[in-house]
Parts: structure tokens; sequence; C-alpha cells
């Protein structure tokens, strides 16, 4: 084989390499991304449920009283 040939080989071969660990990088960071806004979006529908439930209690105790004219 000639040499030319050979480093032709092996430098496609390292650009492969260089390309698989960089996909493999940008992959985990988007799933720890993800797992982190999964997380963010449970949290904010826990906090949305607590503010429901406050402006519920709130418009029950000011609409739910007897008029005492009536």
């Amino acid at each position: 084989m000639n040499t030319d040939t050979i480093a032709i080989i092996v430098a496609i071969l390292g650009v492969g390499l260089a390309l698989w660990r960089a996909i493999a990088t940008i992959r985990h960071d988007v799933d720890s991304r993800h797992k982190d806004l999964r997380q963010d979006l449970a949290e904010i529908r826990q906090e949305l449920r607590a503010l429901h439930s406050r402006i519920d209690a709130l418009y029950q105790a000011l609409f739910s009283r007897k008029d005492p004219a009536a």
C-alpha cells in the first residue's frame, strides 16, 4: 500500500472517531437538558396547582357567603 493511501485511511478513521465522540457528547448534553426541562416543568405544574388552589379558596371565601338580607 502506498503511504498516501495509509495516511488517507488514518485521516478518515480519525475524523470518523472525532465525529462519533462529538455526536455522543451532544447527545448526552441534549439528554441532560431534556431531563432538567422535564423536572422544571413538573415544578411549574406543582406551583400552578398550588396557585389554583389558593385562587379557588379565595373565590370560595368571597362568594360563598350567604346574603344576610335574603
